[in-house]
């Protein structure tokens, strides 16, 4: 379908824009501080009100604090996890079983403060967009893009009809093997996305101004069709639309990129993560230290204090992630992905897998492939 005739679709308002702008236009909302639920916003709306109108004693859409993978992606992960005991029925069910998920944030939804399990990337298709982060907001035209990682408290709020804010959300629990080939790029991107999947407390955000990109622009339009087509080739199709998005954030925008929270980016860190992935079959601790100029026990430390692993459980880690993507979607036997991911011995890569995934490699194949 071609762009015009996407953006006219997503023109059109949902039933739960309409019910919110209804409430916006009796009585703007601009300048009531983030919520954190619905009777919160209520309670402010009221002192505010200046046009008599009827208020839901429910949320009109989805509103919560905290927003888990489960709630949005298909059952099957990459890497399984327990289900997250707070979460609930999926909130936007996907059409494919895909590592992303893409959809319209609403318009005229006023401001709730919430966290991610999960990595969103906001792009402002049209019109402008106000996104709030740590109380400051920062006014956003059309072509911004935003990518924020998980646990970042943070909020949008597009109240005009001719704003249109798409967020691509991607799971944190298979974004490093599905995009690995960005992740061993060497730039601004892959070091934050690095820093973001292993760091501790890490919430920096970046913010690329793409207003003059109409790749950008159609690839984001495009990614969003596909994601509503029930097509047995979609994921495939989706993953490639989004790495051929960050393609053009490296290769057009990646000099102008603005960090706008959170620590300064740390390269060496990414450059360790780095190194360790494209070595973790014959990784020592004493290889990675001679190879950054450290000594052994000062390259110990920093891991630990950056990431929370020790040395070994972070390889361990790593090696664990690759047989798991190994068993899934390959051919080889056990024996053999054990050896190619750093395992010398068979019986000790059993009792370390089954102590992470509660299963044996040959039940987690069965269950997952």
């Amino acid at each position: 379908m071609n762009d015009k005739k996407i953006l006219a679709i997503l023109n059109e308002f949902e039933p739960a824009e309409a019910a919110y702008r209804k409430l916006y236009l009796a009585t703007p909302y601009d300048n009531i501080p983030p919520s954190r639920n619905w009777d919160d916003f209520v309670t402010e709306y009221k002192k505010n009100m200046k046009s008599p109108v009827e208020i839901p004693t429910e949320p009109i859409s989805d509103i919560a604090v905290y927003f888990y993978e489960s709630q949005f992606f298909s059952p099957q992960t990459l890497i399984p996890r327990e289900p997250s005991p707070n979460a609930f029925e999926m909130v936007y069910p996907p059409v494919a079983n895909s590592e992303c998920v893409i959809f319209k944030h609403l318009r005229y939804l006023p401001v709730f403060d919430h966290a991610l399990e999960f990595v969103k990337l906001v792009y402002v298709l049209q019109g402008s967009s106000s996104f709030n982060l740590n109380g400051k907001t920062y006014q956003l035209p059309a072509g911004s893009l935003i990518v924020v990682g998980p646990d970042t408290v943070q909020s949008f709020f597009a109240p005009h009809d001719e704003d249109l804010v798409l967020n691509i959300i991607m799971r944190t629990s298979s974004f490093e093997k599905m995009f690995l080939p960005l992740l061993m790029e060497s730039n601004e991107l892959s070091d934050y996305f690095w820093q973001m999947l292993y760091e501790k407390d890490f919430s920096s955000i970046l913010l690329f101004h793409c207003s003059n990109n109409r790749e950008i622009r159609h690839l984001v339009l495009q990614l969003y069709y596909e994601s509503q087509l029930n097509h047995n080739h979609s994921l495939l199709i989706i993953n490639s639309y989004v790495l051929l998005l960050f393609a053009q954030l490296i290769r057009n925008h990646i000099k102008d990129v603005q960090k706008i929270s959170g620590a300064d980016s740390t390269r060496n860190t990414a450059k360790l993560f780095q190194y360790i992935t494209a070595n973790k079959a014959t990784i020592t601790l004493g290889k990675a230290a001679a190879h950054f100029g450290l000594s052994q026990g000062y390259l110990s430390r920093y891991i630990k204090s950056r990431t929370g692993y020790s040395f070994s459980a972070l390889v361990q880690r790593l090696r664990l992630k690759e047989a798991a993507y190994l068993l899934i979607n390959s051919g080889l036997s056990v024996e053999e992905i054990v050896y190619q991911v750093g395992y010398t011995d068979v019986s000790n890569f059993y009792r370390v897998f089954k102590e992470a995934y509660q299963m044996t490699p040959g039940e987690f194949r069965s269950l997952y492939s």
